[in-house]
């Protein structure tokens, strides 16, 4: 019998959560890695009633996972990993160019094997009262394999992709996926859809498939990075306001950071004409550069958001500066907080780049804190993210298997380890710990190297006179 029907996949979004992820062979990361949001057994209660409930009884979820790591470890890369998995399922079949190979290999590139070789990615999540193991792999050209099981209970294959020899086949084992012979016949619509460099998950949610189609959204609309920093011309935050509660949530949510901002405002206004053509030449050279992924004139803003921030001054008088004036920690924090209401709303998995960049230690920490609390995050909602902020290395805010660490080996491949796996002592400060190196993940910093360098600042430097007669004599 099928293990998900159509009806129960209807109410799949009632409560969802990400499990784990692992990659192999992408950017630094070049052995397979994991990243796990299960909560490890611990003898004392660490704040286990943050912890999520899964279909498995003795396995709870974390709401949090925070990654440390020195300058060029691969931290971002454990994102962007998340990140491309997400972009692979949302646009392989409907966006790619169908003789084009996989834009988004990107494999480990200080090894003649590694940079030719083959990218894993693999996500478990539980929607709807059903866990999920999903991963595919691929290469420049192809996906070579792709799986979807069922592990709610005992493991079940509801189908696998393989391709040997450039032939490419599709089964659904012990018809676990298509019990009637009308869904059978579906399934084999989409199989003949789905073209060498397109997920089958993704054909199967272009083709409108009941089942499947509900996962296929909430990986391509989960793991996705949240960016505070770089310009923009259109910005999550200011979009989600169109929706007058929700502008009224993004006001209180800025009077609550005390940074003087009483209320904003958003247009939308025509961009001029150089900006406009620089954005037609933009795409044009973007086009030429990566023909594999084409991006269409049609697909540019005909607009661009201006922003103004009312705030008080002079008897009491509201002044407006425009967003762009604003200090970096003011724009990063306004432009968190679209995603974050979103995320917390549909119970979403948020991936964020540099939680600390420019934002005050003490509203990063509450950040977590939301995600942490059950009241404030009733749904379950998720939070990924990395930093240097040792303030944040608190075991009163984070658990211990809520913390990781990347380093690179010698050989420049990054490597991910829990804190967990030091078995840090209860109470022990995990933050001056990590600083002096107890965890790995910090730079060596070379003294003597340094003073080589610093040295010849200080150095006598010859008379022009003196390098003239030297080079007479």
């Amino acid at each position: 019998m099928c293990s998900i029907s159509a009806q129960t996949a209807i109410s799949l979004y009632d409560f969802s959560m990400l499990l784990r992820f692992s990659c192999k062979n992408f950017r630094s990361i070049r052995d397979k890695q994991e990243l796990s949001l299960r909560a490890i057994n611990t003898r004392s209660d660490e704040r286990n009633d943050s912890l999520l409930d899964t279909t498995a009884k003795d396995v709870k979820a974390l709401r949090c996972a925070a990654i440390y790591g020195s300058n060029a470890s691969g931290k971002s890369n454990i994102l962007r990993a998340m990140n491309s998995c997400s972009r692979m399922v949302a646009e392989s079949q409907r966006k790619w160019n169908p003789t084009g190979g996989i834009p988004t290999w990107d494999p480990f590139a200080l090894d003649e094997v590694s940079k030719n070789g083959e990218t894993e990615f693999q996500v478990d999540f539980e929607t709807g009262s059903i866990a999920f193991n999903y991963g595919f792999r691929f290469n420049a050209r192809i996906i070579l394999e792709e799986w979807l099981t069922d592990e709610t209970g005992r493991s079940k294959t509801l189908f696998r992709r393989e391709t040997d020899s450039s032939k490419t086949r599709v089964v659904f084992p012990g018809r676990n996926l298509g019990v009637t012979s009308e869904e059978a016949k579906h399934l084999e619509g989409i199989k003949l859809q789905m073209r060498p460099n397109s997920l089958f998950l993704s054909a199967a949610a272009q083709g409108g498939h009941s089942t499947l189609s509900p996962l296929f959204e909430w990986i391509s609309q989960n793991l996705k990075r949240v960016s505070t920093t770089g310009p923009a011309v259109r910005y999550p935050t200011a979009d989600g306001c169109s929706v007058p509660e929700r502008k009224q949530q993004i006001k209180a949510l800025l009077a609550y950071a005390d940074i003087g901002i009483k209320d904003f405002e958003i247009a939308d206004e025509e961009p001029a004409e150089n900006w406009r053509k620089f954005q037609l030449d933009l795409v044009k050279a973007i086009n030429e550069a990566s023909p594999d992924i084409p991006i269409s004139t049609d697909t540019l803003s005909k607009s661009f958001q201006s922003i103004r921030m009312l705030h008080t001054g002079v008897n009491g008088g509201l002044y407006p500066l425009d967003f762009d004036t604003e200090s970096s920690g003011t724009r990063a924090y306004f432009e968190l907080l679209g995603p974050l209401l979103d995320g917390l709303a549909n119970a979403s998995c948020l991936l964020v780049d540099e939680l600390e960049s420019s934002l005050h230690p003490s509203l990063s920490k509450q950040l977590i804190r939301i995600f942490n609390d059950s009241r404030m995050n009733p749904r379950g909602a998720q939070l990924i993210f990395n930093t240097h902020d040792t303030n944040l290395l608190d075991l009163s805010l984070l658990r211990r298997d809520e913390i990781w660490f990347t380093e690179k080996s010698q050989e420049g491949a990054t490597e991910l380890t829990r804190l967990a796996e030091f078995m840090p002592r209860k109470g022990q400060n995990i933050a001056a710990a990590y600083l002096h190196g107890r965890f790995g993940a910090t730079p060596f910093l070379d003294d003597e190297l340094l003073w080589s360098v610093l040295k010849s600042l200080y150095e006598p430097k010859p008379s022009p006179s003196s390098e003239v007669e030297a080079s007479q004599e």
